[in-house]
Parts: structure tokens; sequence; C-alpha cells
């Protein structure tokens, strides 16, 4: 098991910039990050991670990680008073992850998939449709 660490990310800009996103601690087997550099606590993009073992009931490892980008809404100081609102949030963009592994599993197996998963995000048809919003035809 890792200990909790800061993770230091790459964006996607044209002149990528790392992002350090903080460990927040692990609350009910759930470990979670944020980026706190912009200030704002409702704009930190936070990861969250969970790993949850074979059970009885569930013969499989679940391993799940999600990643939120909010975005804060635009504001400016056009009250009457001449005093800008507070930051808040317009949305979120978000990701979830989420790998299942039957408990007969090999490791490299485990390793396949999540070689296939990585190279498959980096395609061209998957970063189309992503980036440009491009279906499968």
């Amino acid at each position: 098991m890792s200990a909790i660490a800061a993770l230091v990310l790459a964006d996607g800009q044209a002149t990528p910039v790392n992002h350090t996103f903080t460990p927040r601690g692990v609350k009910n087997a759930i470990a979670k990050w944020q980026d706190i550099s912009g200030g704002v606590v409702a704009g930190y993009p936070t990861i969250t991670f969970s790993l949850r073992e074979p059970t009885k009931a569930s013969k499989a490892t679940k391993v799940t990680a999600k990643i939120v980008v909010p975005t804060l809404e635009v504001t400016s100081p056009s009250t009457a008073t001449g005093i800008q609102p507070a930051p808040t949030k317009a949305y979120d963009n978000l990701c979830n992850i989420e790998f299942v592994f039957n408990e007969r599993s090999s490791q490299a197996q485990r390793k396949d998939l999540a070689a296939y998963v990585k190279n498959y995000l980096a395609s061209a048809a998957f970063q189309a449709a992503l980036n440009d919003n491009e279906t499968i035809w």
C-alpha cells in the first residue's frame, strides 16, 4: 500500500504546466487530492481514489479514480454597491475511471488491461472524440 503523497500532473495546454495535487486525507477508504493553487475552494480540481477488495458477494477487486475540474462563474463588480460577488462554481468537467478485476486474474492480465486503456485514451479516434466532439462512424 502506498502512503498518500502529492501528485504532480501536467495539464493539456500547448505548453504543459505541472500542477501539484496536495493530499487532503483518506476518509472511508477514499483518498483525496486537490490542486489548491487557485485559492478558491469551490474551484479546486480534485482527484479521488479507492480500492475495494474481493468479498464473498463480489469476487472482484474494484479500483476507482475520479477527477473533477470545476469552472468558476465569471463575475464582475456590476452590482449597485460595486462590490464583486464571491466566486461560485459554474459547472464541473469530470472523468470516472473504474477497473474491475476478477480475483482469479493474473498480474499480467491486469497490466494488459491498464496498457490497453492507456493506449486507447492516446489513440487518434479517442482524442478526436474527446477534443473535437467527433463521433465514430
